[in-house]
């Protein structure tokens, strides 16, 4: 799972309770919880984008199967397929670098940073991805 997919996965669990989400729909994502809490270094319920970086490259790191500093096709699955794959491969190269990952990551934030204070609350990473659907 890519770090966007599990942020989006995360802020809807966190959020369930609020939005009245069924509890099997919150039984269900409990696993990115984990990850959302893993994601939050210390603990305040923001992300910096020290956290969302340090996030993706050690999600960068488990899926670099052969640890070269590119994540090839093969490596990414279902990913390699999707235009974003290619959106961010900003050298063309095939692949993606760290570097092109974390670019990736650093314009989604600004993105998401909506009230523009360097950190993300649960309510700027929802409706971040709620725009992206």
């Amino acid at each position: 799972m890519n770090v966007k997919a599990a942020l989006r996965l995360a802020v809807l669990v966190c959020l369930a309770p609020v939005l009245s989400v069924s509890v099997s729909a919150r039984a269900e994502l409990s696993d990115v919880v984990v990850l959302f809490v893993n994601a939050d270094h210390n603990g305040d319920r923001f992300l910096s984008k020290a956290e969302v970086i340090a996030t993706a490259m050690l999600q960068f790191n488990q899926v670099d199967g052969d640890q070269d500093g590119q994540l090839e096709k093969s490596e990414v699955a279902d990913l390699a397929e999707n235009a974003e794959f290619s959106d961010n491969d900003a050298d063309k190269s095939g692949s993606l670098s760290l570097k092109e990952v974390i670019n990736e990551k650093l314009a989604d934030f600004q993105s998401a940073d909506t009230d523009g204070d360097g950190k993300l609350s649960f309510k700027e990473v929802k409706d971040f991805y709620d725009k992206q659907e």
